[in-house]
């Protein structure tokens, strides 16, 4: 059985939620936060959105602003802050800081923490920085066209075999 065949991956796709960084800015930002959880029938209080924006390093007067006015770095922790309201079990994350100012990574990255800390989840990160890589992941898989060809701890990122690794590795420290 591979990873991800059967069963366990029919129940693996129901909870694997994906952070676009392509904004859905339709409406206010409390509308884009609640769109999942009420496609399922949920109903988000304002007092859950709420809690979702300071999770995502949002000020709650956003609550009613029209999702077309946000900044980028803005619309990135509004589309954070959508996924997490579908409570997924899986975060799949494409440089999900790309677009912040180093305060704001700090932050998300800190919420990234403690998602896996306190909530157990998993998350399934793709960034292009070494650092961010080694103060967040817990296991490191290094893609050289499409191909997984090492997987370190982050502390062991010099170990790298592979030649496009060790220049990668090289060129961006």
């Amino acid at each position: 059985m591979t990873f991800l065949s059967g069963i366990y991956a029919q129940k693996i796709y129901i909870q694997i939620v994906i952070v676009w960084t392509s904004y859905f800015c339709i409406g206010t930002v409390a509308d884009n936060i609640r769109y999942g959880p009420q496609l399922r029938g949920k109903k988000l209080s304002d007092n859950e959105v709420h809690k979702l924006l300071a999770l995502a390093d949002l000020d709650s007067s956003l609550i009613n602003k029209p999702g077309v006015e946000l900044s980028v770095g803005q619309a990135q922790r509004v589309a954070l802050a959508r996924t997490l309201a579908n409570e997924p079990e899986v975060l799949l994350l494409d440089e999900p800081t790309s677009a912040l100012d180093p305060i704001s990574t700090q932050n998300i990255e800190d919420v990234l923490v403690k998602l896996k800390k306190n909530r157990g989840m998993t998350i399934v990160m793709v960034s292009h920085s070494i650092k961010q890589i080694q103060r967040i992941a817990d296991v490191v898989a290094l893609l050289v066209n499409g191909e997984i060809v090492e997987v370190l701890k982050p502390d062991r990122l010099s170990e790298a075999k592979h030649p496009m690794a060790q220049r990668f590795l090289q060129l961006s420290s």
